[in-house]
């Protein structure tokens, strides 16, 4: 088992976890995918290494903002995915 680091980013499709650990003189960070239709024990979707944990964490906040960005793209409403019911009368 590695020890490392869970770094947790909230967005409005799901969670994105990265962990982040040392290996074989590399920093290294496999980067998951949690929504309800994926599961917690699917694979890594990206992963990324570099040479001090500084510059890892880095890249992975910056691919985490690029591929799932806090807020819904300009033009999109994110109501839209919410379901409103009415409380019953």
């Amino acid at each position: 088992m590695k020890t490392g680091k869970l770094l947790k980013f909230h967005r409005p499709g799901g969670d994105v976890q990265a962990y982040v650990y040392l290996e074989g003189g590399l920093f290294r960070a496999a980067l998951y995918l949690l929504t309800p239709a994926r599961s917690s024990h699917s694979s890594a979707v990206h992963a990324i290494s570099g040479p001090s944990e500084a510059v890892v964490e880095e890249a992975v906040r910056a691919w985490v903002d690029e591929n799932f960005p806090r807020s819904p793209p300009a033009g999109k409403d994110a109501s839209a995915s919410v379901k409103r019911t009415r409380p019953p009368r």
